[in-house]
């Protein structure tokens, strides 16, 4: 599946959305590679670089989701400076939770989410999409994946949500016993630009991050990557920050806080 660069500065600049054409016929179906995919589909909707598919009710909002999910999509292509062509959505009842799955060589990124929350005020579309834009970096570390998910999801609640406040909603994160603590100090410590910051670091350190992030690397290997990266898009070495204040250990951390 091929990942785009954002290139278009002056519009994406100003947040505006990159200029296309809407496809005028249906996309392919993905493979069915879960027991989700067998479900019924009510109804399929797309738009330029969203699929969306209806297997909860026939009476389920598609439209109005649709342009969310379009909306999600736009924010986070210029939050993270890359994007997939296209992501397909799953919407349905019977999902344990919201999911994502990576794309194969001839299929995009796929996500699920239950339909029951998908239009509630605390819907969360963008942790799921985040990972949907992320897995093209590589093999993550559970902890990184998920955390920079809850990022993108605390930005996306303030900046193109606005259902939230800076620094009054960081706050909430601002615990030791939250899955998502050390990324989340980083937003509040270095402001609204720094995981911009560190998504450029990882489109430019292409080359490297492929060796790093490599299935087949190590835990260390891959996390003294990420520590690094992190220390340069904050301007100073995160390490000792990691190390002694967080209890961080690059040898053995993989999971998320709570795992």
């Amino acid at each position: 599946m091929t990942f785009f660069p954002i290139r278009l500065g002056a519009l994406l600049a100003l947040g505006c959305a990159a200029p296309r054409s809407l496809p005028s016929a249906p996309p392919a179906d993905p493979p069915a590679r879960t027991e989700w995919h067998a479900e019924p589909v009510f109804e399929k909707a797309w738009s330029a670089n969203i699929v969306v598919y209806n297997h909860a009710d026939a009476s389920f909002a598609l439209d109005f989701a649709l342009d969310a999910l379009q909306k999600q999509y736009d924010w986070l292509a210029r939050y993270t400076s890359s994007a997939p062509g296209r992501v397909i959505v799953h919407v349905g009842n019977h999902y344990p939770c919201g999911f994502s799955i990576e794309g194969t060589e001839c299929s995009p990124p796929e996500m699920f989410l239950q339909a029951g929350s998908f239009f509630d005020s605390q819907a969360n579309y963008a942790h799921e999409m985040t990972h949907c834009f992320a897995f093209h970096w590589g093999a993550l570390p559970h902890w990184f994946g998920e955390s920079i998910a809850d990022a993108a999801y605390a930005d996306a609640e303030i900046e193109l949500w606005k259902r939230r406040k800076d620094p009054a909603f960081l706050t909430s994160f601002d615990r030791i016993d939250h899955r998502s603590y050390e990324l989340l100090q980083l937003r509040i410590r270095y402001g609204a630009s720094y995981f911009p910051r560190v998504f450029r670091l990882l489109e430019s350190r292409a080359d490297e991050r492929a060796h790093a992030l490599a299935r087949d690397a190590s835990l260390e290997t891959k996390n003294r990557f990420l520590l690094s990266v992190l220390s340069e898009a904050a301007g100073e070495d995160l390490t000792p920050l990691f190390t002694r204040e967080f209890g961080f250990d690059p040898r053995t951390r993989e999971r998320q806080r709570g795992y």
